[in-house]
């Protein structure tokens, strides 16, 4: 893994924008994002940025906790949200049709997606936010390499 970014944040708005330009500055689908930080990091935040970015109102973009996966139509592609907290093997990932999603040609986000890291195709995105104090957030940004795309 080799690190693309680094950031600092120091409100929930900072962490939406970084979404935003993350969206931006790397993501060119069909792309796989992972994110973790602990419980209430902002996981869900850089999400609605990310959202944003692709034209989706960031009031529709909730954490898809128990639904496990949310689909939004953005612009110019679709971004599926999925969270994998609650699930305990890759059957389970497999049988919320992940593999399908990959080939959908948008970008996918998997929150908690670091308990299957080991299963995930290369290339793709892992975003990690870690919790510093009440309002600050550091987020480091690697990118697995390999696949048919080697970017970034």
């Amino acid at each position: 893994m080799r690190e693309v970014a680094f950031w600092r944040t120091e409100s929930p708005e900072e962490t939406k924008r970084l979404g935003k330009e993350f969206v931006l500055g790397f993501c060119r689908p069909p792309v796989l994002v992972l994110l973790s930080g602990e419980l209430g990091a902002g996981k869900t935040v850089f999400v609605k940025g990310m959202a944003q970015a692709l034209g989706i109102p960031e009031s529709e973009v909730r954490s898809p906790t128990f639904s496990l996966v949310h689909e939004y139509s953005g612009k110019p592609y679709p971004l599926y949200h999925m969270d994998f907290y609650r699930l305990s093997r890759w059957e389970e990932v497999v049988d919320l049709g992940f593999p399908e999603y990959l080939e959908g040609g948008g970008i996918v986000v998997v929150e908690w997606g670091e308990k299957f890291l080991s299963f995930f195709p290369p290339p793709f995105f892992w975003v990690q936010i870690g919790i510093v104090d009440e309002c600050v957030r550091h987020i480091r940004v690697t990118h697995s390499g390999g696949g048919d795309d080697s970017r970034p």
